[in-house]
């Protein structure tokens, strides 16, 4: 499956949109931003970061592992209105997508998706495996091992195990934020507009 289902997702703005965004909820981000455009060329989609929603009492919260961070809870109403601290918003379009499997899941099992994201919170974000993936396109035989670091996809991918949803990799253990958008179970909802 590829990410094209991606262009004819709605456009609704982020205050609309808001009240509808459940707990797994993703948000498929497509960057401007220097790295964002070298991930998304690499990985031959439109996609360059993912992050897992939930909710927080009146909040909606996002986890993901960032370069410069790694992985970090910050409120999604962030990425929409001060993306670097700047007072800009988020350099690109942001989507919100959502797994079929997040409405059947017990709240044992969202809670594990939950509590490993938090548990993981403060991990280093995975520079090395961004070089292989990287170095991966022009030797071709690279193959990922698993580490105590993350980039963005692995962070989701590890996220959701814990509930037993798994999204497929590369075949030689590379995930990317485009694999998570061609998932058959996944679907758009909106793009966002701030």
């Amino acid at each position: 499956m590829t990410t094209d289902r991606f262009e004819h997702a709605p456009v609704k703005k982020y205050d609309d949109a808001r009240v509808e965004i459940i707990t797994a909820d993703l948000l498929l981000c497509s960057g401007s931003y220097p790295v964002s455009n070298i991930i998304k060329k690499v990985s031959n989609s439109r996609f360059s970061h993912v992050g897992l929603l939930f909710r927080w009492m009146d909040r909606v919260m996002m986890m993901e592992s960032v370069e410069s961070y790694g992985v970090r809870i910050i409120p999604l109403s962030h990425y929409i209105q001060d993306y670097k601290n700047t007072g800009a918003p988020y350099k690109g379009d942001l989507y919100l997508a959502r797994h079929s499997g997040v409405k059947h899941l017990t709240n044992q099992k969202t809670e594990a998706m939950l509590k490993r994201g938090a548990d993981l919170s403060g991990k280093r974000y995975d520079h090395e495996e961004i070089l292989k993936i990287l170095a991966s396109v022009v030797m071709g035989d690279l193959r990922s091992i698993p580490n105590d670091r993350y980039i963005c996809s692995e962070f989701i991918h590890e996220c959701y195990k814990q509930a037993g949803l798994i999204f497929p990799d590369d075949g030689r253990g590379f995930i990317y934020p485009k694999h998570i958008a061609q998932a058959p179970d996944v679907q758009p909802l909106y793009r966002l507009r701030f």
